[in-house]
């Protein structure tokens, strides 16, 4: 009993009725209902619903000096951790709250946090003149806006309340970053989210025909040094890691939750460690060695930079982090199986190549192009 606040009431015939009865019946019915949802949810499924028409699910800005500013958020559209849905896109429902005082200063940035108090009524609506006694016709959940100090820590916050922005000061006043990307639903909603998708499709596609060609060259090798064999062991390990993710990259690609691209990308991150796990010790100093010469990053320094994606903790309340370090292995990965898949043979080393860099202009593109010559 004592896990929920709200009961049904037990209606007797002939008993007085006030308000508050059907209040009570009211929180009843959606207590339930918020606990349902708050238990159906994953740990890290709620924030921004998609966007609509290109609009975004969320505006938020800043008004005023640095005394008596205020951020604004005008509009938002989507779910709390405990699964309650706002939803508010007039300016006459925009939330603000003050800036924090003249003399605070936190390195981090403070988070602006949305909360909703969905048991105290808030009346609404345009009260009807012919109706007595008059009232509002309707009722709406108190929201609120707060600045929250990071100090340094990763803040965790109730079932109703979730973060919208990051605001920052600089000697210029404050701002709100705008490299933050506030929790989301699907990599649909939130345009930075799109950007992403778009290029991480784009690189893997890129990686998936580089170690295609790799394969190909290396089987069709009449000898094969040790680094070619090595070479060619972790190229079928990518392929094997980029057919099982196809499918659902596919099918589902911006209705994917961020954690899922996190997940599925860093398992494909993992997969080359694991590669590199099959190999002998001496054959895995030849590889990254080998490797070293094609995209210049030391030895150690690309295994610790895969090791590190793989046991980063994911936060949904810091996606971008997780985001910005997936992007980093995923062009390294490119630029390296690259290189290596316009050599002329697997194995081949530099000695004895001259590598020059030409542009080459055309219609679609303005990349610059890397020519090997013997």
């Amino acid at each position: 009993m004592s896990k929920f606040k709200y009961f049904p009431v037990n209606w007797v015939q002939g008993m007085s009725i006030s308000p508050e009865h059907f209040v009570n019946t009211e929180n009843f019915f959606m207590e339930r209902i918020l606990r349902y949802n708050g238990l159906s949810l994953y740990p890290d499924h709620y924030g921004l619903l998609p966007m609509t028409d290109e609009k975004s699910s969320l505006v938020l800005r800043i008004s005023g000096m640095e005394t008596f500013g205020h951020v604004f958020l005008d509009s938002y559209s989507g779910f709390t951790p405990g699964g309650y849905l706002i939803q508010f896109s007039d300016s006459e429902e925009a939330v603000s709250c003050p800036f924090p005082d003249a003399n605070s200063f936190v390195e981090e940035g403070w988070d602006i946090v949305l909360s909703v108090s969905p048991y105290e009524r808030v009346p609404s609506g345009n009260p009807d003149v012919h109706e007595e006694p008059p009232r509002y016709p309707y009722v709406m959940p108190s929201i609120s806006l707060h600045l929250i100090p990071r100090n340094g820590k990763i803040n965790t916050y109730d079932p109703f309340s979730v973060v919208v922005g990051l605001l920052r000061k600089n000697e210029a006043g404050y701002m709100i970053d705008g490299n933050f990307i506030p929790p989301s639903l699907f990599m649909a909603s939130h345009q930075d989210l799109r950007h992403y998708m778009g290029s991480f499709t784009k690189t893997i596609g890129k990686i998936d025909s580089s170690v295609r060609k790799i394969v190909e060259k290396a089987q069709a090798q009449a000898s094969r040094t040790s680094e070619a064999e090595s070479v060619l062991l972790l190229s079928k390990e990518v392929l094997r890691s980029i057919s099982s993710l196809n499918f659902d990259w596919i099918n589902r690609s911006y209705s994917l939750t961020p954690y899922q691209v996190i997940q599925t990308l860093t398992s494909f991150a993992g997969s080359i460690l694991t590669g590199l796990c099959f190999l002998g010790k001496k054959e895995r100093e030849e590889v990254l060695k080998y490797f070293y010469e094609w995209n210049g990053i030391a030895p150690a320094t690309f295994e610790q930079q895969l090791a590190e994606v793989i046991h980063k903790p994911y936060n949904h309340n810091r996606i971008n982090h997780s985001m910005v370090m997936i992007k980093g292995i995923l062009d390294t990965l490119e630029e390296l199986f690259g290189a290596i898949s316009r050599l002329e043979f697997v194995g081949q080393h530099k000695e004895g190549i001259v590598i020059s860099e030409r542009r080459i202009q055309d219609t679609s593109s303005t990349d610059d192009h890397w020519t090997l010559v013997d």
